[in-house]
C-alpha cells in the first residue's frame, strides 16, 4: 500500500511539473603544445601556480552570459564542472609544465618555497550575446613574482572575444579554450624571456616547418556599449 502511494506521489509531481532537466557541466580544456617546449633545456629555477583569484560575479558554477553591460544572467543547468578560478590555474599549470621552461613546476605548497610565483586575476569568462551574434569573452592578468626579493617581474592584461558559430554553451566554452590556449602560450613566450634575462642565455626557438599552426581569429572587446 505504501510503494502504491508513493508511486502514486511521484507520478502526479511529474504530471504538474514536468520532466526534470539535468544539469550539463562543461569544463575547458585544450593540449599544450607551446613552442618552447620544443627545446630540452629547462631554466635551473622552480615556479609554483597559485590559484587565480576572480571577479565576485564570476565565482560561481553556473556559467555566465549576457546581453548588455549592464545586466548579466545565470544559466540554471549549464554548470562549470569545476571552478573556473581553479580551472584555469590547473590549465596554467598544465601548460607551464609542458613548455619545459622550468626544472619543476608546483601547484601546491611544499617544503620549499619555489623560485617564482604566477599569480592572476579572471575578470570576465562569459558568453556575450549581442543580438544575432554569441561570442566567447574572456578578460584576465596574470604576473610573475620572484619570491625571494618579492618583486613582480612580469604582468600582463587580456580581454579577448571569439565569435562562435553556433547558439550553444559548448561552442562559447570551446571559444573560451581556445581564447584561453592563446593567453597561455603568449604569457610562456613573456616568461621565457624573463627566465632568458634572468639566466643570460637566451634559448633560440625554432619552429620546426611540417607543425601547422592554426589560425584564430581574436577580437579585443570594445568598450561597454559599442557592442
Amino acid at each position: 500500500m505504501k510503494k502504491i502511494l508513493v508511486c502514486a506521489v511521484v507520478s502526479l509531481l511529474l504530471s504538474c511539473f514536468g520532466k526534470i532537466t539535468e544539469s550539463r557541466y562543461y569544463q575547458l580544456d585544450y593540449v599544450p603544445t607551446p613552442k618552447e617546449m620544443l627545446n630540452g633545456t629547462a631554466y635551473p629555477f622552480t615556479v609554483r601556480v597559485r590559484d587565480f583569484d576572480i571577479a565576485e560575479v564570476y565565482k560561481r558554477n553556473n556559467i555566465v552570459y549576457r546581453q548588455s553591460p549592464y545586466q548579466l544572467h545565470f544559466y540554471n543547468y549549464e554548470m562549470w564542472a569545476v571552478k573556473p578560478e581553479y580551472m584555469i590555474a590547473d590549465i596554467l599549470f598544465r601548460h607551464l609544465d609542458a613548455s619545459k621552461i622550468f626544472s619543476d613546476v608546483r601547484r601546491s605548497i611544499d617544503a620549499t618555497e619555489p623560485d617564482f610565483t604566477v599569480h592572476g586575476t579572471v575578470r570576465a569568462l562569459e558568453e556575450y550575446d549581442n543580438q544575432d551574434e554569441w561570442y566567447a569573452h574572456i578578460a584576465m592578468n596574470m604576473n610573475l613574482q620572484d619570491n625571494k626579493t618579492k618583486k613582480v617581474l612580469w604582468s600582463r592584461e587580456w580581454s579577448y572575444r571569439k565569435k562562435v558559430s553556433n547558439f550553444e554553451p559548448i561552442y562559447v566554452v570551446r571559444g573560451l579554450s581556445e581564447l584561453l590556449e592563446l593567453i597561455n602560450n603568449e604569457a610562456v613566450a613573456d616568461i621565457d624571456s624573463v627566465m632568458a634575462s634572468i639566466a643570460g642565455n637566451p634559448r633560440q626557438v625554432v619552429v620546426p616547418e611540417e607543425i601547422p599552426v592554426a589560425p584564430i581569429e581574436i577580437e579585443e572587446l570594445p568598450p561597454p556599449g559599442e557592442i
